[in-house]
């Protein structure tokens, strides 16, 4: 007999997505508010000089980054559960965990070797640690459970 899965919470989103393409017009403006609040209190926080200028040159690299990021660590869940046939995401931290940090080290690498490049070692890591601990997809470790009763 096969073993049957579901997966509520990893084809909700893209369901939701597609069917309520508004759905987008909350989540991309929420990931670009946050991204942009931490960014600013890290620029006040390292007594950065030139903010606005240090803003507009970033933003869009970091948001664009946190967003891939964030997928990247949603298809190593969906391929375990898929392809392995392991768990509930959110239920099992042997899936979330690893999704958590693979989404955290994409952060930090991509925004050090990228967005920062062009400054010093010491800023570009500190506002690439910022980011990767600051913006990793928390989320991603609600109990799928919690949302659907099962």
């Amino acid at each position: 007999m096969k073993k049957e899965f579901k997966l509520y919470n990893v084809l909700f989103p893209f369901w939701m997505l597609m069917l309520f393409p508004q759905v987008w017009l909350i989540i991309l403006p929420g990931n670009f508010i946050i991204d942009s609040l931490v960014l600013i209190i890290s620029m006040y926080f390292l007594k950065l000089q030139q903010k606005k200028e240090f803003y507009k040159k970033n933003i869009l690299k970091i948001f664009g980054f946190g967003i891939l990021a964030d997928v990247a660590g949603c298809a190593y869940m969906l391929l375990l559960m898929v392809v392995f046939q392991l768990g509930n995401m959110g239920d099992e931290l042997y899936l979330t965990l690893p999704a958590l940090i693979i989404s955290a080290m994409l952060i930090f690498i991509l925004n050090y070797f990228i967005s920062f490049k062009k400054y010093d070692k010491k800023l570009r890591f500190k506002m690439a640690l910022f980011f990767a601990i600051i913006t990793a997809p928390y989320t991603f470790l609600i109990p799928s459970s919690w949302l659907y009763g099962y």
